[in-house]
């Protein structure tokens, strides 16, 4: 019988006896991955640009700059703990502040106090700082012809009393104060493009347009065409007059209020595409002038099961059905239309990764601006991390969500030693992921 081997080489039946735990260790930490993010955030300048383009007015001199605290929120983001609270145990281990070469972390009172005291000018200039770092990793985007963007909204309950928190539509805490903040991706690379950090009492819809319009003014102007995908809170007449207004090709979700239900029903020219779903289209005049189409697919639901959405007008059928509807003024045939949309589940893949990965549905201020400065700071995080996984762990095509990457790259158990006049940290030498971490330090270095 071939016997187990322990992680030194030696036998661990050699020895019998019970093990006993004591906090006697010194050096030790869990986070040997630090030294890639160090080396990520020094390649690209990141506390730099923090010192240089985030200015606070009338701060008082204090033992944390502005671009230490902002960079010690940035690695607590790295590691899994978004809120102040949890960064306690950055706070603790002086061996990652010496591979992250921070000569010390701010406790969870002096990150409160300085997100309190924060202006909303401040989120912007993260925001700018962000959206500079995007244009110059991208190179401007200089490759491509067309872009695409996908619009989204988000509801993150509050549970104080924070300011321009307000009562709205909340699916997940109904009677809950919230915020309700718009986002825009790019749909080719998965970049966050900017946000708008909203109280939770407004529409989707709301201030969406002027939103829009911010967004296609950070594009570069070499691009010749814009595609843009979105939920059916943003249809309005309004919304795709817009875009008929910037030539912009658009694919946005129908709600399925009485009078589409309506004409569901006249739609008589039904065509499978295979695995129980159809697809048929109807003309809807939006001005005059201007036909679009309205794509329509419908998916059949098991026997048994129910549609996702009850539907007044159609629930007299006897084969039940999901139903879909988008409106759009592409040319392409129907099932095009439905799979590109579809496409757009990335999009909510992204800000998936925000609420599970980063912290999104955190709130850790209770002003507007200490929330929307932490809101911008998080989504600079996400492709600060975008980027990384580009980059450093050379990930383009498939890229793994944020919590794989810290159990395998960055919650590496290490010790940190003196040797030979300079510091050593040893990591563990059968760890299962050491080949791609050591690929990924040569990358960065």
């Amino acid at each position: 019988m071939k016997k187990s081997i322990s992680q030194n080489g030696y036998d661990v039946n050699e020895k019998n006896g019970s093990v006993t735990e004591e906090f006697t260790g010194k050096r030790l930490t869990r986070f040997g991955g630090v030294g890639l993010i160090r080396r990520f955030f020094e390649k690209h300048w990141i506390k730099e640009k923090i010192e240089e383009g985030v200015e606070i007015e009338g701060r008082r001199e204090s033992k944390y700059s502005v671009g230490t605290m902002l960079i010690s929120v940035l690695y607590g983001i790295f590691f899994g703990y978004p809120r102040p609270g949890q960064m306690k145990v950055l706070w603790k281990d002086r061996v990652f502040q010496k591979g992250a070469r921070l000569k010390g972390f701010p406790v969870q009172s002096t990150l409160s106090r300085f997100f309190g005291a924060l202006r909303v000018s401040v989120a912007f200039k993260i925001a700018r700082i962000n959206f500079k770092g995007l244009m110059a990793f991208r190179k401007g985007f200089r490759e491509f012809l067309q872009m695409t963007l996908d619009l989204d909204s988000h509801v993150t309950s509050v549970y104080g009393k924070q300011q321009r928190a307000g009562l709205g539509h909340n699916p997940k805490k109904k009677g809950r104060k919230s915020y309700n903040p718009l986002f825009c991706f790019i749909g080719e690379t998965r970049d966050y493009l900017g946000g708008l950090f909203r109280s939770g009492k407004h529409h989707t819809s709301y201030h969406a347009i002027a939103f829009l319009k911010a967004m296609l003014k950070k594009l570069p102007s070499h691009l010749e065409k814009i595609r843009l995908r979105a939920d059916s809170g943003f249809f309005s007449v309004e919304m795709l007059k817009f875009l008929i207004s910037r030539s912009i090709e658009f694919y946005i979700v129908v709600p399925l209020q009485p009078w589409v239900q309506k004409m569901i029903r006249s739609v008589r020219n039904w065509r499978s595409i295979g695995r129980g779903v159809e697809v048929g289209e109807w003309e809807y005049p939006l001005m005059k002038g201007v036909v679009l189409r309205m794509v329509v697919v419908r998916k059949r639901v098991k026997v048994g099961a129910s549609p996702r959405k009850q539907l007044k007008l159609l629930n007299l059928e006897d084969v039940r059905y999901d139903y879909q509807v988008i409106v759009t003024s592409s040319q392409e045939v129907p099932e095009e239309v439905w799979r590109f949309y579809n496409q757009r589940a990335c999009c909510e893949n992204f800000i998936k990764e925000g609420i599970y990965g980063f912290g999104l549905d955190e709130v850790i201020s209770h002003t507007y601006a200490g929330n929307y400065a932490y809101f911008e700071l998080l989504m600079w995080g996400y492709n600060l991390m975008n980027f990384f996984k580009e980059e450093v762990l050379n990930q383009r095509k498939v890229k793994e969500m944020i919590q794989t990457i810290r159990d395998r790259i960055f919650h590496i158990p290490g010790k940190l030693v003196y040797l030979g006049r300079r510091w050593v940290l040893r990591l563990e030498r059968s760890w299962h992921a050491r080949v791609e971490y050591e690929e990924a330090l040569a990358r960065v270095t």
